[in-house]
């Protein structure tokens, strides 16, 4: 049972969770309700390729009222993140790894294993009337591995009775607490906590921004939700998750 801050929105099978949840925010939906898809037909990542999404795995996507400005409500992928990990965690046999690949994938023993996403209103209003915080994790399946081995699920990486309605319940009571403390103290704790499962900092990292491919060192996730990457002529560059996302230009796909 999910906490009453929440109203679920259950279904058989949907285009995309996000694309679902961002359509009944335009007509009205509030905050707290979380569609959950059973099954996803044309989930995508960021850059368009197709995430897997069958039954047995968690698709979800969660409206939220942002009453911050926009720079600081995109620290709210951060909150999700968190919560998503701790969730996962909280599930998986012991010492099973988890890290945080930048900015929105969750890592189980190295292996891709969940994605985050972000949706919001097209064009330019601060704050966001409304914003929507999608989440995909790899619960009974993952996609067939090719060598090298790139994904993996709970179930396949020793927790076969992981189950799907306990992770997302897990999943919104991690939320509401993580939200609320961040609301109230700010983006320190979730920066701490999203440090201590940070994947590849100190490490090369490329990255495509509005069409211009960025490469270099991670040197670290500022107070403010910025990757500051060291680029290889020597200059420094910021990148918000907004500026990532395009967030207010385009949905997030």
């Amino acid at each position: 049972m999910l906490p009453p801050a929440y109203e679920l929105i259950p279904v058989e099978r949907v285009d995309s969770v996000i694309e679902e949840a961002a359509r009944r925010a335009r007509q009205g939906a509030g905050e707290g309700a979380i569609v959950w898809a059973l099954e996803q037909a044309h989930a995508r990542t960021r850059s368009g390729k197709q995430w897997d999404s069958p039954r047995g795995n968690l698709h979800c996507a969660l409206i939220i009222e942002p009453e911050f400005d926009n720079a600081t409500a995109a620290q709210l992928l951060y909150v999700a993140a968190v919560s998503a990990g701790t969730a996962i965690a909280d599930i998986l046999a012991p010492m099973t790894g988890l890290r945080y690949r930048w900015p929105n994938h969750i890592y189980i023993n190295d292996l891709k294993s969940a994605q985050l996403q972000m949706a919001v209103p097209e064009g330019n209003v601060d704050p966001y009337p409304w914003l929507v915080l999608g989440l995909s994790v790899n619960v009974a399946h993952h996609p067939p591995n090719p060598e090298p081995e790139r994904f993996n699920s709970m179930h396949a990486s020793g927790t076969p009775e992981a189950d799907v309605g306990e992770l997302l319940e897990t999943y919104c009571r991690h939320f509401l607490s993580w939200v609320n403390r961040w609301a109230e103290e700010g983006f320190d704790p979730v920066h701490k906590a999203w440090q201590q499962r940070a994947d590849g900092v100190g490490e090369n990292i490329r990255l495509r921004v509005d069409g211009e491919v960025i490469e270099g060192r991670f040197r670290e996730l500022d107070l403010q939700g910025q990757i500051n990457v060291d680029l290889a002529d020597g200059a420094h560059r910021c990148i918000s998750v907004g500026e990532y996302f395009a967030l207010g230009r385009s949905a997030a796909d």
